[in-house]
């Protein structure tokens, strides 16, 4: 099944009257969208209804799953959702959890939280983003989903290494519990090997990483935090981690000095939700100007743990984990994610590269390019549409996410935004649509796949926030859910 992401979607009950009236057109105003075998049919611009809040989650006793927060056993949405705001008074978005029941997560079951009620030290100081929970994962293996953030602070003098920069990122964990974090709880500061503390990681990303079913971080280390070539590294940072914020054990994967540029991000397969073993694979990025790179892929070895060195890969911004051959084992998916150089001379990409991706199987087998016929542009993410155990890869486009089975279409997600928004008509065309991620939500076996919507006519408003979602029924045209999150917090 497809891995799920960070960020979880919401699979809403059917019988709310929410559903009421779905269809589909993506955010630049195309109608219509295809079933199964690719043909179009019609649809219509969806509604604008914010779900009512009726009652509280109910306590979980624990379960395997990172994303299901108050430990119920069933997986939960961690989302931000925007506060109505004039845009120059400035403003920041709750967190809010939409929590998860047997026939999926529920808009009216939810809480939210400040930033204030997180306890992160406020980031704007160094220059950095506002501070939320960009994963989950049940750190100290208690059963329940723990929220981590990562924040900047200012490098004081006497730590500052010979051409480190001035400020670094931290990580903080909320630990979780029968309802979710504690409001009001002090965070706990994650403590670093010490060659990383000084310097602090360019990115983290959770997994299990030794596949013993508990979960742990990875971090990079690149030349951008002071290191020379030589030392760049992925830290793996084993669980369970102690309430004092350290690893049970740490390992390093030395980075071989990249061709050009420098490494620039890391992304992992996700932990099986169902809390079995199964080890992570690992992606590291190379870093580029608007042109497609390569990077290095560590594969999951067959008898656990991540393996020792990294494969390279070819050139490709697009990149998603899934089991794309149906053989039980996780594979990376990497190709040309449309964007492109902006400098003189510098628009276009290589013959091989354009329009192309390669599979990487997990076991080390002979690689596959495929060019679909519509391109493959966009976000990549890995979809079983059909419960077969094989991942077929949805890949957006300007006519909304194109989902194939190598190169052969299997379906097309288009989906139209609300008319109007208090009120206001918003033109088709004046926003975007974002492909989340893709699960298993109702347990049926098959993927639905989570669409978020942001306009430009409500920025002033809701600023840069999702304020639209979807929930599709597989890949056809109908949906399991449409709803907005407007409302979810008071406004300013």
């Amino acid at each position: 099944m497809t891995p799920r992401t960070a960020a979880r979607a919401v699979s809403v009950l059917a019988a709310l009257a929410l559903v009421a009236g779905c269809g589909g057109s993506d955010g630049s105003g195309s109608g219509g969208s295809r079933d199964g075998g690719g043909e179009r049919s019609g649809a219509s611009r969806a509604p604008d209804v914010v779900p009512t809040e009726s009652r509280a989650p109910d306590p979980g006793r624990g379960s395997g799953d990172p994303d299901d927060i108050n430990g119920d056993g069933h997986p939960d949405l961690l989302m931000q959702v925007p506060v109505a705001w004039p845009a120059s008074h400035g403003g920041v978005p709750r967190i809010a959890v939409v929590f998860g029941s047997p026939r999926g997560p529920d808009p009216t079951t939810r809480t939210l939280y400040t930033t204030d009620e997180l306890g992160v030290p406020d980031p704007s100081a160094v220059g950095n983003t506002p501070p939320y929970p960009g994963m989950t994962a049940d750190l100290d293996d208690d059963g329940f989903a723990d929220f981590v953030t990562r924040t900047g602070e200012e490098v004081p003098e006497r730590e500052r290494r010979t051409g480190a920069p001035g400020n670094r990122v931290v990580e903080y964990v909320n630990w979780g519990g029968h309802t979710g974090p504690r409001r009001g709880a002090a965070p706990t500061r994650l403590r670093l090997p010490a060659p990383d503390a000084a310097a602090g990681f360019d990115d983290v990303v959770r997994g299990d990483f030794d596949g013993d079913g508990r979960h742990d971080l990875a971090g990079l280390r690149t030349s951008d935090t002071g290191l020379r070539s030589d030392e760049e590294a992925v830290v793996l940072l084993f669980g369970p981690f102690t309430r004092t914020g350290a690893a049970a054990r740490t390992e390093r994967r030395i980075l071989p000095q990249p061709p050009y540029a420098s490494y620039s991000g890391i992304r992992a397969d996700d932990i099986a939700p169902s809390g079995k073993p199964r080890t992570t694979g690992l992606f590291v990025h190379y870093g580029n100007d608007g042109e497609q790179s390569a990077g290095r892929y560590f594969a999951a070895r067959p008898g656990g743990g991540l393996a020792a060195a990294g494969r390279p890969v070819r050139e490709g911004n697009g990149y998603a984990f899934g089991d794309f051959d149906g053989d039980g084992t996780r594979d990376l998916a990497v190709g040309d994610d449309g964007g492109r150089n902006d400098e003189p001379g510098a628009d276009s990409e290589e013959p091989d590269v354009d329009n192309s991706y390669a599979v990487y199987p997990g076991d080390g087998g002979r690689v596959r390019t495929y060019r679909p016929r519509e391109g493959t542009g966009g976000s990549y993410t890995a979809v079983d549409h059909d419960g077969d155990g094989r991942d077929a890869l949805l890949l957006g486009g300007r006519e909304g996410p194109a989902l194939y089975e190598g190169d052969r279409p299997v379906g097309h997600l288009v989906r139209r935004p609300p008319a109007r928004v208090d009120g206001r008509r918003v033109p088709a065309g004046s926003g975007w649509l974002r492909v989340h991620f893709a699960a298993d939500f109702d347990g049926d076996g098959k993927d639905e796949v989570v669409l978020s919507w942001t306009s430009t006519k409500l920025s002033d408003t809701y600023g840069s926030v999702p304020t639209h979602w979807w929930i599709t029924h597989g890949v056809g045209p109908k949906d399991a859910a449409v709803f907005s999150t407007r409302k979810f917090a008071p406004p300013r």
